[in-house]
């Protein structure tokens, strides 16, 4: 399964600490606001130029990230005065106490921001954690992995000195389109529950509240999507980690009759500002009209979708 879209280009570009070629991501994404949880909001493009960027995506309930935290800070310690380290959880199912848990738990001293609105998830493409990416001084996207390896460890060494790296491709991400947008016809009523397939087992040991929240919640929605058939209902499986086997697996594991499929670019998510899986969303002539995320009174919510 392809972790990114990319166009490649064959071609080779060396990275110098003169050179002053333009970025080879999008003038939107450079410009995106970093807020940072002291306070600050940072860019891209303010580094252009000045030093390269080293951004790595992360969850408290991510048990890779968790085992990758030592070296995160160690990368900090070695570089963070001629390179800029900025941490980001997804807050998806994380909130600001349990993030400075574990900044305190692996002491970690480089910046961090929360993707509140999944906005920066959104525009770098990303599809699963941990997600580092290296910028290099111009702003050029040099390096996308999910490891914390002796590639990246290399590349961060070489940018640092202001030694040549060698890249077979130019990599652009792709952004999603308007038409990705979800519509809605005139009078018409959609239930949109929003889930992953791996939340109702990943959580088990990390968020075992959580994980009882997810197997409530597609149980749930499964006798629901049968017994209130006015309502167009529709699954949107978050993209990460999810390929169409894991699809296959989950649509059987729960015997899904009701439309479901991943929402492969994100926009969904994004467009519902979905952060908390599982959610369900009802929509009706483009406005929500009911929102949730807690499916352990299933009484109370039967009273809430007959009102609908």
């Amino acid at each position: 399964m392809n972790l990114f879209k990319i166009i490649f280009i064959t071609t080779l570009y060396i990275v110098t600490g003169n050179t002053a070629n333009a970025a080879n991501i999008p003038d939107n994404i450079l410009n995106m606001p970093i807020k940072l949880m002291n306070g600050d909001t940072v860019t891209l493009k303010q580094f252009q130029g000045k030093k390269p960027v080293y951004l790595k995506f992360w969850a408290s309930w991510c048990q890779p990230c968790l085992k990758q935290m030592h070296h995160f800070e160690q990368v900090q310690q070695q570089y963070g005065d001629k390179l800029q380290v900025v941490g980001i959880n997804l807050a998806i199912n994380d909130n600001l106490e349990m993030v400075n848990k574990i900044k305190q738990k692996y002491k970690l001293t480089m910046p961090t921001a929360m993707d509140n609105n999944s906005a920066l998830a959104n525009a770098l493409y990303l599809k699963g954690t941990p997600y580092h990416l290296l910028f290099d001084k111009n702003s050029n996207l040099v390096h996308i992995t999910h490891k914390a390896d002796e590639i990246l460890d290399n590349k961060i060494a070489l940018i640092n000195q202001d030694q040549p790296i060698e890249m077979l491709a130019n990599e652009t991400l792709t952004q999603p389109t308007d038409s990705n947008r979800f519509k809605t016809q005139r009078d018409k009523t959609y239930a949109l529950f929003f889930s992953a397939t791996w939340c109702d087992w990943y959580f088990k040991d990390s968020r075992p509240e959580m994980s009882q929240q997810c197997i409530k919640a597609q149980n749930y929605i499964a006798n629901a999507s049968e017994s209130y058939k006015e309502l167009n209902w529709q699954g949107i499986i978050s993209r990460l980690w999810t390929g169409a086997e894991e699809l296959t697996q989950f649509k059987n594991k729960y015997q899904i009759q009701y439309p479901i499929n991943i929402d492969s670019q994100n926009q969904l998510f994004y467009q519902f500002k979905v952060t908390t899986l599982p959610t369900l969303v009802i929509v009706k002539n483009d406005k929500i009209i009911f929102r949730t995320s807690s499916f352990d009174q299933p009484l109370a919510l039967n009273k809430q979708l007959i009102k609908l």
